[in-house]
């Protein structure tokens, strides 16, 4: 064992992509014994505004894959939206602006919008430079989908959203 080597381990991934990265504001989703992430938790905040103990290890590997789930489900539903209102003659500027202040609002309405010329720190707003890849939410649904199989747990638009990304 690592402890047995007088070494520590947790695990600790984030989420904030390279805008959090860039401006110390990641999240990171800890996982580990108490006072792990006790000894951990200073080193994390020069990165990062939100550190938070998930449980025992593979806890912050478990939320992270959880968020990363709803992310793809959220994003497939705003990219799904956002067509439909312009396809129905809405203006994509002001159908974002009553998104995002209305009941439908998330993450990737209102940072991460898929429409060119929306935002223009948003990977469409950059030709879809940078940001989070397809090929990475397509990934972590996939392992979404295994760990639900894994753990009994029916994630119908967990895994549409994974459908609709290989495809």
């Amino acid at each position: 064992m690592i402890s047995e080597q007088g070494a520590r381990f947790v695990d600790a991934p984030v989420s904030g992509g390279v805008p959090g990265a860039e401006q110390a504001t990641l999240t990171f989703m800890v996982g580990g014994t108490h006072d792990e992430y006790t000894n951990v938790k200073n080193i994390l905040e020069c990165m990062g505004k939100r550190i938070t103990h998930c449980g025992h290890y593979g806890m912050g590997q478990a939320a992270k894959l959880c968020n990363n789930m709803m992310l793809g489900i959220s994003m497939c539903g705003v990219a799904e939206t956002m067509n439909m209102a312009v396809r129905l003659g809405l203006d994509p500027q002001v159908f974002m602006e009553i998104l995002n202040s209305s009941t439908g609002r998330c993450w990737a309405s209102e940072i991460n919008n898929p429409v060119p010329g929306l935002l223009p720190n948003a990977p469409a707003g950059r030709q879809y430079a940078g940001g989070f890849s397809t090929d990475l939410i397509t990934k972590d649904l996939g392992l979404a989908s295994g760990v639900a199989t894994a753990s009994n747990t029916p994630i119908p638009m967990g895994s549409l959203a994974h459908y609709l990304n290989i495809m």
